[in-house]
């Protein structure tokens, strides 16, 4: 592909490399590289123009503002405190920990990854993960390793797959080299026992699973060769003393710099930047201009991009913090201006250079991941937005806000308190050595020697890809999805449970079902898994000579063969009457529903691959019919009785009528709100209505409670034998309501009494 920036066009054999990796393989990716290499522009395009099912998160509401995606934390449902691997941590919520104070603290506040509260994920993001395909996760050097492996975790149990994030491919994009991941010492004394470092690469996931890592170095943001080195030295932490005497000519510390000239000083705190801005402004003698945003909807105040009462002055120093989105593209994020002039009728005018731009309010959208109900693509929708004026005051600004800006004359004092990363972050900011001035000099005593990272840094090159590898990587991308396509021990699993349930309670079940299931499984054995191993076996000799022609012509009438085989299954459920037995019936439903759910997407994908085998049809079919499964409800024992039967069901469970009524709806199809505006009947009754349905045995309950909140549910009543729905709902959040918990405490009494 070809980056074009400015007007320069330039091949980047690194980028097209790392485009053919994300496109055409699974490998999991760290891009990294310096300020000003493309990074972002690499991922803006990405975004457009990937055939991958992606979800771009970041771990701050302003990273993720401006890469177009959500925050870390909100679309996985994390804790922002520490998350304690759960392989090593599986003790309970009330589990109490005689250690000092602030450790007592911090792990009340902790969490391991095992009781992630998996439940809050509500049903759309739990489709969008399962038929994800590329998670791109930006600013990854301020991820945290626990936040990693919590990610892993969530994919791992969302999509029921136990390969690393859940077999998603993962692309990390950032500069290590800048700024590091926050973690207190109190957190950190959590950490300690299992990280080497916070960093995302020390994650035990990473630290198990390959990944190649690419670097661009082609610096497209500094021109100068001299200042280029100094910066690469800075990052390196290896100035040497030549260029750090050229850096320290720039020291001048009794600079004060001209408003027209257009300098920005860089501080390390926001209350240094908030003091210079506001003597500056104070010190202008025109009036005060108040600017009010207009927030709708959703937007965290967190990742507000700029002042909601933006207050301004004529004469005021500001930057602009959006790019132009107008065909003009008269500015760009980290341009810096001088206001001129502002009246009603012309509006705010700001004078950059020698061009007075007229300077609007402009809006920036919240957006979150969501579903095409027709297409089942997954889409972005906008929950809310922030309009304001694109500008803030800019006489100056933190080093942690200017991470991704670039301006042409900057000032900085070296000697102020900086952390891992700051010095190389601030000096990148500047696009020539000229326009730099420093306030202090810089010594070796600012540049922070982060052993981690130097030697992380040193391994790199270890796991860095070359078109070999690419060329390797893309065959088993294609070999892997052919026989994933072709594999069917998920379905045999299931028809395995099937029988054996079915066996197990042959003392209630027609001899018919159990042998018609047992002949359906033992004809599934020998004429499409037996079948199935002797072709797959033929494929890794068309692997290993790599004839294409052949490989498409066994794969369209393999997938013949199989689409036939697996239709045969397709009402296996007519076979098997139901039982008297409530428990037995449950658990017969819930394997029907998983196999009814895995056949449906495997024979979609057979029958496309009749046709020949493509990778992007192939994942697009797969992707559309997993979302489009998990639409389809489990279907309800519906009574197959008349109205005879139904006055029989109510005398012998002593069923009031009216508890009936709302059964014949429910057998319709209507959910409980449905049911309320039809019936005109409170929720609260409804739910009782329910309740004793379930009760009963005419529902299970997970008709009703999704089934990973059941697990959790009963899981907590099991462990604490504290039957209070209150207590269970302080310890489970308000996620979980009474009506859930009732339902499925209800249901382990009766297990317990039989």
């Amino acid at each position: 592909m070809l980056l074009t920036m400015k007007t320069e066009v330039f091949r980047n054999e690194k980028i097209e490399i790392l485009n053919r990796f994300v496109q055409n393989t699974d490998v999991h990716i760290f891009l990294t590289g310096k300020a000003g290499t493309g990074k972002t522009t690499f991922l803006r395009n990405l975004a457009v123009n990937s055939s991958k099912r992606m979800v771009i998160v970041a771990p701050t509401g302003v990273a993720a503002i401006n890469a177009g995606g959500v925050t870390i934390h909100s679309f996985f449902q994390l804790p922002f405190g520490p998350i304690v691997p759960e392989s090593q941590q599986v003790e309970s919520p009330s589990r109490q920990v005689s250690e000092s104070p602030s450790q007592s603290q911090s792990q009340s506040q902790s969490q391991s990854q095992s009781q992630h509260p998996i439940a809050k994920i509500n049903s759309v993001k739990r489709k969008i993960m399962r038929s994800l395909d590329l998670l791109v996760i930006d600013e990854i050097s301020m991820v945290r390793a626990d936040l990693l492996d919590a990610i892993d975790a969530v994919l791992r149990r969302i999509r029921h797959d136990e390969r690393p994030f859940g077999g998603v491919q993962l692309l990390m994009i950032g500069d290590i080299q800048q700024l590091a991941p926050v973690a207190r010492q109190n957190e950190w004394e959590l950490l300690q026992p299992y990280y080497k470092s916070v960093y995302f690469f020390d994650s035990i996931v990473l630290q198990n699973t390959p990944y190649i890592c690419v670097e661009l170095d082609h610096i497209y943001r500094q021109n100068d060769i001299t200042f280029i080195n100094i910066l690469n030295q800075v990052r390196n932490n290896c100035l040497d003393t030549e260029h750090l005497n050229i850096l320290n000519s720039r020291y001048n510390p009794d600079f004060a710099p001209d408003d027209k000239d257009g300098f920005i000083t860089l501080t390390t705190h926001n209350s240094q930047a908030d003091e210079i801005n506001d003597k500056k402004l104070e010190a202008l003698k025109s009036r005060k201009l108040t600017f009010k945003a207009e927030v709708k909807g959703i937007f965290p105040e967190n990742a507000y991009p700029t002042k909601e009462s933006l207050e301004l002055k004529v004469g005021a120093q500001v930057m602009f913090v959006k790019n132009d989105p107008s065909l003009e593209k008269r500015y760009y994020n980290g341009k810096i201006g001088v206001i001129t002039s502002y009246d009603k009728k012309e509006g705010l005018k700001v004078r950059c250079g020698d061009d007075i731009i007229d300077v609007t309010p402009v809006t920036w959208q919240n957006m979150e991941y969501s579903i095409n109900g027709e297409s089942k693509e997954i889409e972005e929708k906008e929950i809310g937005s922030f309009t304001q004026m694109p500008l803030r005051t800019a006489w100056a600004i933190t080093i942690h806000k200017s991470q991704g800006l670039t301006f042409d004359k900057v000032v900085l004092d070296a000697e102020m308190a900086f952390t891992h990363g700051q010095v190389y972050v601030a000096l990148s900011r500047c696009t020539t050595l000229e326009g730099l001035v420093l306030k202090s000099k810089i010594s070796h005593n600012v540049m922070f020697n982060d052993r981690v990272i130097n030697n992380f840094v040193d391994k790199m090159p270890e796991i860095y890809p070359d078109e070999k590898r690419l060329s390797l990587e893309e065959n088993k991308y294609l070999q892997r999805l052919i026989i994933e396509l072709f594999t069917f021990n998920d379905i045999e699993i299931q028809l395995n449970k099937l029988a054996k349930v079915l066996r197990e309670n042959d003392n209630i079940i027609e001899m018919t079902s159990v042998d018609k299931i047992s002949s359906l499984r033992q004809q599934f054995r020998t004429e499409t898994i037996d079948v199935s191993l002797r072709f797959l076996r033929q494929l890794e000799s068309i692997f290993y000579h790599n004839d294409t022609t052949l490989l498409q012509e066994r794969i369209t009438k393999a997938a013949k063969y199989f689409f036939e085989k697996l239709n045969e299954l397709e009402d296996i459920g007519d076979y098997i009457n139901e039982t008297n037995n409530k428990a037995v019936n449950l658990s017969i439903k819930g394997i029907l529903d998983i196999l009814k759910e895995t056949l449906f997407v495997k024979t979609a994908c057979l029958d496309l691959s009749t046709k020949g085998f493509d990778v992007e049809k192939y994942l697009e079919m797969k992707n559309k019919k997993t979302v489009e499964a998990e639409d389809v409800k489990p279907s309800r024992p519906k009574s197959k009785s008349s109205k005879k039967d139904d006055k029989k069901l109510m005398k012998d469970n002593n069923i009031s009528s009216s508890v009936m009524k709302t059964k014949e709806l429910l057998d319709e199809g209507y959910d409980i709100d449905e049911v309320m505006a039809e019936r005109s009947l409170s929720r609260s009754t409804v739910e009782k209505h329910i309740t004793e349905l379930v009760k009963n045995g005419i529902y299970k309950v997970e008709d009703f409670v999704d089934e990973e909140k059941v697990a959790i549910i009963r899981e907590y009543f099991t462990e604490t034998q504290d039957a209070s729905l209150s207590s269970a709902r302080d310890v489970l959040g308000e996620d979980f309501t009474y009506f859930e918990l009732r339902l499925v405490r209800d249901s382990l009494r009766q297990l317990a009494n039989g």
